[in-house]
């Protein structure tokens, strides 16, 4: 559904893809997978609120693989407000008793690091190919793949009706085509370490959402949690001020 809305949304962009950017496009589409299946996966022996730290930990993991991979040397004030909101991320989602590594959680890792390298790649990617098409690109291949990949990790059934259509039109349109497009529109004019502090905010507004529509009640917890990665996030984004400028 996500890839058919883009193509309907860009139909032009799809004849001038190149080899380079399919290329590009099908890595991505590749790490997307990865993230998908292993965090689908994993919740099968892991708690959700578990599942979204561990997955959370793509904030941390971006600058250190773009240290290793691409030599980006991370400022102080990234450092900074990265370790802020990991720290808000576990006061957010975890639970001491909870803590523990199974099969479920390694799946839900293996996912984090997908993730990590999606946000990483398109980053660099958009740089020198145009967003659309990457864009374009990924949500195809990601389909095809998942697809392919569906009967041999399980016995695929569906039940229609109207709230599944409900369920699917929200995951597919919005937040699956809108999000990623809208992603890959903004890294091409911010860094992939913000970008994944950005993300960060998901399990907040998540939390959030839960309390105005649902009333779910956030805990003094849940709140200082979301708070520590608002702080993270002004602090990634502070400039300081050299002696000699």
């Amino acid at each position: 559904m996500a890839a058919a809305i883009a193509a309907a949304l860009m139909p032009g962009q799809i004849r001038e893809i190149s080899g380079r950017t399919l290329t590009r496009g099908l890595l991505l589409s590749g790490m997307l997978m990865g993230g998908f299946v292993f965090q689908t996966m994993g919740l099968r022996s892991t708690s959700p609120s578990y599942s979204a730290f561990i997955t959370s930990l793509s904030v941390l993991l971006v600058p250190l693989f773009g240290r290793l991979i691409f030599r980006h040397r991370p400022r102080k004030q990234t450092v900074a407000g990265v370790l802020l909101a990991t720290l808000g991320l576990f006061f957010l989602l975890s639970r001491t008793a909870e803590l523990r590594i199974g099969s479920g959680e390694g799946l839900t890792l293996i996912c984090a690091f997908m993730f990590a390298f999606q946000i990483l790649f398109l980053g660099r990617f958009v740089a020198a190919s145009d967003y659309r098409q990457l864009m374009l690109v990924q949500l195809a291949g990601t389909a095809v793949a998942c697809t392919a990949m569906a009967p041999v990790l399980e016995t695929p059934f569906i039940v229609w009706n109207s709230t599944v259509v409900f369920y699917l039109s929200v995951t597919g349109a919005l937040a699956t085509a809108f999000a990623l497009i809208v992603q890959a529109w903004a890294q091409r004019y911010t860094s992939a370490n913000h970008a994944a502090l950005i993300f960060s905010l998901e399990p907040f507004f998540a939390a959030l959402f839960a309390f105005w529509i649902l009333g779910h009640i956030m805990t003094p917890r849940e709140w200082f949690g979301g708070v520590l990665i608002l702080a993270g996030i002004l602090v990634s984004e502070l400039r300081i001020r050299q002696p000699d400028e």
